[in-house]
């Protein structure tokens, strides 16, 4: 500010290109406005003023050397200020750098913190989706247990409302019991008489003392129908426990593929659960009363009964399609024997006929020579030769009996002149020389049969 007025005022008297040159600032021709602007500076800045640098006394000059004094020690005030103002710059950057650092740090960390945050929300919501399910699951155990309570409270009282009832029953029968015995003792009352009294002091007739024969006899009753009462519940028990074990072992034929159960390979309860079926049946109803119980029991064993009516049906179906495919079977192996014996048969008949065919060739040629030698013949004598050369052929062909057999083909007849005839004109009409002939066939005017073995 002081700079500025001291500049506008001395601005007018020279100018600044005169008196700043290029490197100093005063000359001998403007030292005494220096001086002038020097000291206006001075007191301006706050240090000693009214600078004499014309005077030679001393104390002018002291005042000049406090004046450059002062000077000098607040540059080296400006030099140490700046020296600790680059010091603290250094020191804030390098806390700057730190703390940038550390907001980097900070900032991984609370991204880290963010996904532990968003894993334990997760864990958190997963754990209250499993304790609300704990929850509703013990709710519905809670609500079984009450129902449970429930149904038991109502058959205790139930049992209680027979237990008075059976009280009641019990105090009806005494009192029956009472006046039955009562009427007993009025009808007897003329009947008994008793004889020669014994005789206490005081000549007072003896009295019967009947209460503890009553007693007794009341309990001797109730003794023999609790007995009675404790054998029919053992034998309800009984039949409860045989009436459960037949329900389990229906249960568990019904629950099997094959609706068999082998011996020696029962499953275990705890191993093996039998899977969840229609028919699966309740054990726990055996325990109730038989009046509430009556109506469940038998409808679950007529159901079982008609599935086991109906299972077993199946068996019988499946154990005669089995006896069938049986059958069948056994049928198959003997037509397949009755085959192969065919097969055999056949083998054998070709090989027969093929030895007969190498017989056949030998006995065409004889009978070819013989044909010849018969239409050679035109008198007696070649009638008499050709004949004695047929029965001279003949004697390996004719039997005793006029029987012909070639081939397993059999010619009977009553003549052996037909025979040979009849033999010779059937090779003549057959091809390959005769091997098969029709039964029952008619040749000329005189019958044969052939067949075939």
């Amino acid at each position: 500010m002081g700079l500025t007025d001291v500049d506008g005022g001395y601005g007018g008297l020279y100018d600044s290109s005169d008196v700043f040159g290029d490197d100093t600032f005063a000359d001998i021709h403007n030292l005494d406005h220096c001086i002038k602007y020097l000291n206006q500076s001075l007191v301006t800045f706050g240090f000693p003023s009214g600078l004499d640098l014309y005077s030679s006394e001393p104390s002018s000059i002291v005042r000049t050397c406090n004046c450059i004094y002062a000077m000098i020690q607040q540059r080296q005030r400006d030099i140490e200020y700046r020296e600790a103002a680059n010091d603290s710059r250094q020191r804030l950057m390098s806390d700057m750098s730190r703390l940038e650092a550390k907001v980097e740090r900070l900032t991984d960390q609370l991204a880290s913190k963010e996904r532990e945050l968003q894993a334990i929300t997760s864990k958190e919501q997963k754990a209250a989706a499993t304790s609300r399910a704990q929850i509703e699951k013990l709710q519905h155990e809670k609500d079984e247990f009450q129902r449970m309570v429930i149904s038991t409270q109502q058959v205790k009282a139930q049992q209680m409302h027979e237990l008075k009832k059976k009280e009641k029953e019990y105090i009806k029968l005494q009192e029956r019991l009472n006046q039955v015995l009562i009427e007993k003792k009025k009808d007897s009352k003329n009947g008994i008489e008793i004889m020669n009294l014994l005789q206490k002091e005081g000549r007072q007739r003896g009295t019967w003392n009947t209460k503890k024969a009553d007693g007794d006899f009341y309990k001797m009753i109730v003794d023999a129908y609790e007995t009675k009462k404790q054998d029919l519940v053992a034998e309800n028990l009984e039949l409860r426990g045989l009436l459960r074990s037949m329900q389990d072992d229906m249960r568990d034929f019904l629950n099997t593929p094959s609706g068999l159960i082998r011996p020696g390979t029962g499953v275990s309860s705890h191993e093996h659960e039998p899977p969840a079926t229609p028919l699966g049946g309740r054990t726990d109803v055996f325990d109730l009363p038989f009046h509430m119980a009556r109506d469940q029991i038998g409808e679950s064993l007529r159901a079982k009964m008609s599935t086991i009516k109906e299972r077993m049906m199946q068996l019988q179906e499946s154990q005669k399609l089995l006896d069938a495919g049986r059958e069948t079977s056994e049928r198959e192996q003997a037509l397949e024997a009755q085959l192969l014996e065919a097969r055999s048969i056949i083998s054998e008949q070709a090989s027969l006929m093929n030895k007969h065919m190498s017989e056949e060739d030998d006995s065409s040629h004889v009978i070819a020579k013989l044909m010849e030698s018969e239409n050679k013949a035109s008198t007696a004598q070649g009638e008499e030769e050709r004949i004695s050369k047929i029965k001279t052929f003949d004697g390996t062909i004719l039997s005793k009996t006029n029987c012909v057999e070639y081939n397993n083909i059999t010619v009977i007849t009553n003549d052996d002149v037909r025979v040979r005839d009849a033999y010779f004109l059937h090779r003549r009409t057959l091809p390959n020389g005769g091997l098969r002939a029709h039964p029952d066939r008619l040749c000329a005017d005189q019958e044969w049969r052939v067949w075939e073995h």
